[in-house]
Order: C-alpha cells, then sequence, then structure tokens
C-alpha cells in the first residue's frame, strides 16, 4: 500500500488547496478522504488473504494517484513564493507530519520483531532504510517478490512505497515550482505538455519492465512516476473537459480490485485510470460522492496513514506468532484500527501542528537526527546476531553458528578452503590445489580414504566426517555451492560448476586407491525436482538449455553417476550415495514456540510431510535406478526413526534443509556400516 500518499490530503485541509476544478476551489473535498478509506481497506483485505479481494494491493495506485493530486495543488498555492522559502516550507511541512507516525511505528515495531522473530535481520534492514526513504531500493537489491511468501514476513515490507513518495518529493516541488512560475508570465503553459511527456515516458518504462523485469516495475520511482503525474495532470484539469458519471469510474475501480493478472499490468493501469477519473467525476448530486462522504469513511481515510504503517506491523507480527486464523482476524483488525487511531490522535496530530523548533532548519536537523540515530542502532542490532538476545522464544543455532562446525581439527578441511562459492572461477592447478589442501591422512595405515563430493549438502557432513577420521578413516573433501555431483553430459548452466565437478571426478579416479570410498551428497530435492519450491532447472540438455522436467533432469544425473560409479568400480573405489533428507521451508517462522500455537502451525506440519514424501519418493527413484555397484543410504530413518516432527527440526536442520552438526552425526551408524562393508 501507499504510504505518503495515504496522508497528504490533510494537509490539505488547513491551506483549502485541494482542487484544480473551480466549482471545488478553495474547499476541502471530504470525498478524497472516503477514497482514501476505501483504498486502504483494499490493501488490507488482500493482507488478510488474498483470496478475499485479490487486487486489493492495488489500493497503493489509488494513493499514488491522489497524492500527486492533492501535492500540486498544494505547490501551486504557494508557487508565488520565492525557491529558497517554498522548499524550506514544503519540507518542513512534509518532516512534521511523515516523521512521528513512522519512527513510532518502526520503533515500536521493530523492538517486536526482536523479540518474536529468531531472525530479524532482514525486517530491521528494511526498516533502517525505510528511515531514510530508500527501503524501495533495498528490497529491489535483495530480489523481494513483493507477492512471495517470504516477503510477507518482513515486518516493514510496505515501507517501499514510502520510499517512491519521498524519493518523488526531492524533485517534483522543484519541477512544479518553476512550471507554475512560467504559467503566468505570458509564455506557453508548459505544466500540462511537461508532465504529459513525463508520464508517457515512465508509463512506457512501467510497461517494459513489468514484462521483462516485474521487480523493478514494482519498487523504482521512475516507472512509478506514471501514477503520480497522473494525479497531478488531474489536477491541473487535463480532464476537465470528459463529464463522465461518477459511477462509471467507480465500477472500473471495484472492477480492478478484483482482478488477479501476472504481472498486474492491465489491472494497475486500469486502477489509475479508473481513480483519474472519478476524481474529476465526484461533483454533486453524485451518489458515489455521497456515499464516499460519509462520516465513517471520511474518519478512516484520515486515519489512513498510520493505519497503512499498524495494519502491516499487525498482520506480519500475526504471522510470526498467533496466525491468522480463526477468532484471531475480528482481533487483529481491533488492534490495527486501535494502534491508527492512537497514533493518530497522540503522535501525528499533536507533533503535525507544534512547532519542533524556533527554525526550519532546527526542525529538520532535530528530526533528521532522530531517524538517522534510530536507522542506525537497527543496523546494528542487524549485524552478528545481535538481536538474539531479546528473542523471547527457544535458542537455535544461527547459520553462521552452524558453519563453524564445517572443519575437522588438525587439518586443512574447513568450508573456507573446500567448499567453493557458486561464482568461483577454477582451473586445473587450483582444483589440484585445493584437492591437495583439502586432505586428512588415515590415522592407521591400513585405512581407506573417503572422498566426499556434492554440493553445500555434502559441506553440511563435515561433522560426520569427524567421526569417521576418528575411526581411522582418511577424508577428502571439495564441495561447491549449489553444484551436484558428478558433472551431467552436457553440463551445468553455470560452467563453473561443470568445470569443478569434471575435475573433481578425474581427481578422484586419478588419485584413489582400491578400497577407497566416494561418498555423495546433494539438495537432490532442488537439483532434481519441479514445482516444489526452491527447484533449479540448470542441467544442461542435448540443446543446451536447462532441462525443466524433473524425469529427464533425474535420467540426466543418473546416466552420469552410474557412468562415474563404473569407472570407480574398475579401479576398486567404492561408490556411496547419501539420499534426500527431511526438509522444512520457513522453518524459522515453522518451529513451535510458547506464542506460536499449534493452530497456527498447521500448514507447516503439512508442508513438512509433504516435502518427507517428496524425499521419500526421491530416495525410491535413486534405489530402483542406480547402479547395483553403488551403495544408497536412506538418511530419513536414521535421522527420524520414530517420525519427523516440527519440533524436532530444530535439531536436525540448521536451516531449511542444511542437517546441523548433530544431525550429521546421527548418520554415522548407517555410514559406517556401509564403509566397513565395502573394506570387507
Amino acid at each position: 500500500m501507499s504510504g505518503a500518499s495515504a496522508w497528504t490530503l490533510t494537509e490539505s485541509r488547513n491551506n483549502a488547496e485541494v482542487s484544480g476544478m473551480p466549482s471545488c476551489q478553495g474547499r476541502y473535498r471530504h470525498e478524497i478522504d472516503g477514497l482514501r478509506a476505501i483504498a486502504v481497506l483494499a490493501v488490507i483485505l488482500n493482507h488478510l488473504h488474498e483470496d478475499w479481494l485479490p487486487g486489493g494491493f492495488l489500493g497503493v495506485d489509488v494513493f499514488f494517484v491522489i497524492s500527486g493530486y492533492v501535492i500540486t495543488a498544494s505547490i501551486e498555492g504557494r508557487a508565488g513564493t520565492s525557491l529558497g522559502p517554498f522548499l524550506k516550507a514544503f519540507y518542513r511541512r512534509r518532516v512534521q507530519r511523515l516523521a512521528p507516525a513512522l519512527v513510532f511505528c518502526i520503533a515500536l515495531t521493530g523492538l517486536l520483531t526482536c523479540l518474536f522473530v529468531n531472525n530479524p535481520a532482514s525486517s530491521l534492514i528494511t526498516g533502517a532504510t525505510a528511515l531514510v526513504g530508500v527501503s524501495n531500493l533495498y528490497l529491489l537489491g535483495e530480489n523481494t517478490n513483493y507477492f512471495s511468501a517470504d516477503a510477507s514476513y518482513n515486518t516493514f515490507l510496505q515501507t517501499w512505497s514510502l520510499g517512491v513518495e519521498e524519493q518523488f518529493y526531492l524533485f517534483f516541488p522543484v519541477l512544479a515550482w518553476w512550471l507554475f512560475q512560467r504559467q503566468g508570465k505570458g509564455e506557453a503553459r508548459p505544466m500540462l505538455p511537461v508532465l504529459s511527456a513525463l508520464s508517457l515516458i515512465s508509463l512506457l518504462g512501467y510497461i517494459h519492465g513489468s514484462i521483462h523485469n516485474p521487480a523493478s516495475a514494482y519498487f523504482l520511482t521512475p516507472l512509478r512516476l506514471w501514477e503520480l503525474l497522473t494525479g497531478a495532470l488531474v489536477q491541473q484539469g487535463a480532464l476537465r473537459r470528459l463529464h463522465l458519471p461518477a459511477i462509471a469510474p467507480a465500477g472500473m475501480l471495484i472492477l480492478s480490485f478484483g482482478l488477479n493478472s501476472d504481472p498486474p499490468l492491465a489491472s494497475t493501469v486500469l486502477t489509475v485510470a479508473a481513480t483519474a477519473l472519478l476524481l474529476p467525476a465526484l461533483q454533486p448530486p453524485s451518489g458515489v460522492k455521497s456515499v464516499l462522504s460519509l462520516p465513517a469513511l471520511r474518519h478512516l481515510g484520515r486515519l489512513s496513514y498510520s493505519l497503512y504503517l499498524w495494519h502491516w506491523s499487525v498482520i506480519c507480527l500475526a504471522r510470526w506468532t498467533i496466525g491468522l486464523e480463526g477468532w484471531r482476524l475480528p482481533l487483529l483488525l481491533l488492534v490495527m484500527v486501535g494502534c491508527a487511531e492512537a497514533s493518530y490522535r497522540w503522535v501525528e496530530t499533536p507533533l503535525r501542528h507544534n512547532g519542533w523548533a524556533k527554525s526550519t532548519r532546527g526542525t529538520l536537523l532535530g528530526a533528521g537526527g532522530l531517524t538517522a540515530g534510530l536507522a542506525g542502532l537497527m543496523l546494528w542490532l542487524a549485524q552478528d546476531q545481535r538481536s538474539k538476545q531479546f528473542y523471547v522464544g527457544r535458542p537455535t543455532l544461527s547459520v553462521r553458528e552452524a558453519l563453524t562446525h564445517q572443519q575437522i581439527s588438525g587439518s586443512a578441511i574447513s568450508r573456507d578452503n573446500c567448499h567453493l562459492s557458486r561464482n568461483q572461477s577454477v582451473s586445473d592447478p587450483f582444483v589440484q590445489n585445493r584437492a591437495l589442501l583439502c586432505v586428512a591422512a588415515p590415522t592407521r595405515l591400513t585405512m581407506p580414504t573417503v572422498y566426499v563430493a556434492g554440493d553445500s549438502h555434502a559441506s553440511a557432513l563435515m561433522p560426520l566426517e569427524v567421526d569417521l577420521r576418528d575411526r581411522g578413516f582418511g577424508i577428502s573433501h571439495l564441495s561447491m555451492n549449489s553444484c551436484p555431483f558428478p558433472a551431467t553430459r552436457y553440463g551445468h548452466l553455470n560452467e563453473n560448476c561443470s568445470d569443478v565437478q569434471t575435475r573433481w571426478r578425474d581427481w578422484i579416479l586419478d588419485h584413489a586407491k582400491p578400497g577407497d570410498s566416494v561418498l555423495i551428497h546433494g539438495f537432490w530435492l532442488s537439483h532434481l525436482n519441479r514445482g516444489i519450491g526452491n527447484t533449479r532447472d540448470e542441467l544442461l540438455g542435448p540443446d543446451r538449455r536447462p532441462v525443466r522436467d524433473s524425469d529427464k533432469k533425474r535420467r540426466l544425473f543418473l546416466e552420469a553417476i552410474n557412468s562415474f560409479s563404473a569407472r570407480s568400480r574398475a579401479r576398486g573405489i567404492h561408490v556411496l550415495v547419501l539420499g534426500a533428507g527431511p526438509r522444512l521451508r520457513h522453518r524459522g517462522r515453522c518451529l513451535p514456540e510458547w506464542f506460536r500455537p499449534s493452530t497456527s502451525l498447521q500448514v507447516c506440519e503439512r508442508s513438512m510431510q509433504r516435502q518427507l514424501t517428496h524425499a521419500r519418493e526421491m530416495n525410491a527413484a535413486f534405489r530402483t535406478a542406480l547402479s547395483p555397484t553403488i551403495t544408497f543410504i536412506d538418511p530419513i530413518p536414521a535421522l527420524c526413526g520414530a517420525g519427523c516432527t516440527l519440533d524436532s527440526m530444530r535439531h536436525l536442520l540448521f536451516d531449511d534443509d542444511h542437517l546441523s552438526a548433530p544431525a550429521a552425526k546421527m548418520l554415522l551408524t548407517p555410514v559406517l556400516s556401509e564403509l566397513r562393508k565395502a573394506q570387507s
């Protein structure tokens, strides 16, 4: 939902500058408050349950148009002053209007986030960037999909539109002031042609971005500019010759809220057009105007800024705690309206009208210092898990802490040395040097060496490798992020992956001795599946294009691993494949806590069981199709002998799918048993 636009009209009530139409000049338009109320209700319904109003998120676009309309009216009423005093007054009013409620909401929501979110770094950074008006750019930089499940757990996701509008305020007041100055000097009136040209350029960019880069189209100010400028054009009378009954654009707006298009290009254009047509059509004796002027809607519209801020905080924190189901819904509605009412009465209104400092400079410096200080605190808490000391749930091992277990003491084998990043360029000498480095010799001369190969899931087996070495085995380890072993016939989308795994395969075949073993592990559900979340289509087919069909991916991989096993067997080397294990998507918010009742975890439970079903199906396919010379080890019985539970995922995994150190050690018995069979 839009941020700044949701409240810009309130300021104009006191200045009587809201209309560019003669019939409304000098009068506050109550019906626009009602329109804001409709928009904010649409957004809330969509955020509570997207199926209730699929296009409700388009309320943001309604607010963008209103914002452009109202800000242009406000600037027009003050354009007679010189630029310096005009800008000082403009930014002072903006700061006094926007900063108090924003700082209050972010500070309190940030505290609650630290209390109830076990890894709040992304949310805290988003909140910090919102305080300086660039959260939309941060979210874009993080490749955020606004409509994804992951994004819905960011407690400050709604602030993206604040960034868009605050960036709009950086240049539009100067441009509008200059254009208004030209309007009254007998020259050609440049306002409409200049704004129309800018709007058209922005719209074309938005259309292109929606097709080719939806995230940029959603978050970038230049690609949202056309919506704000549409409001400005309406205020300047661009549609004054149209005489539509208000019911027509109102119907268009309602229709757009019910649409569910992906990307939302058509519905966005429809929403902006409907809002632009509706604003000048709301004239007496319009029935739509009368409805929008109802006292309840007008009051809700006045609350829209705080309601915008707080509705998402309440919904998102509920997702992390009590859930959104059943009796909780009316409670959450009461809480968000109560927070908005309190913010409006005791934060927004008094601090908007009371002077903060004697000078504009003092006001701006004071507000800047406060927001910068809070932003700095949030960034500090987001680093190095500092926020964990405030978490009121049961402690869990962080990813950073878990990675410290990925090493073998007394050797050079560690994640830093022996696990390669996805984009790390390689060469023959590089792989050779790593292979020579990442070796821990057998502690007994008669014991064989276990070569470990695969992706980051293989790297997570280092605690198991420690136990194997304690029993005399030598260890040689080389793995690469997101890169399955062995390389398939037509290669991998990431050429570095193909190069590393081909060279590591050849190194093993050249240096392993009879009696040695190769233990292969990977994120099989990702590499070899389709449509179950986080799946990768990176194995190349004979046409050198990524293979998307899961059966074809498995055939390619099984061909490669069976071929590798045949070559290994000819040299007396035994191959073991560790199958797919348990997985818990969104683990951080699915672990049971005292503040997270079991009823709110039913979706998590079903998801975990589905993932287990996928893992068992994958393992069954391995058993059927792997060469008889390969030993297959199913990890699920060792890890979930009594059945996997959500609570067990706290100890078995350190993120959504990587085995924790204790879980890796639980595999010692089945792996050791198969290694000893290979020796006999």
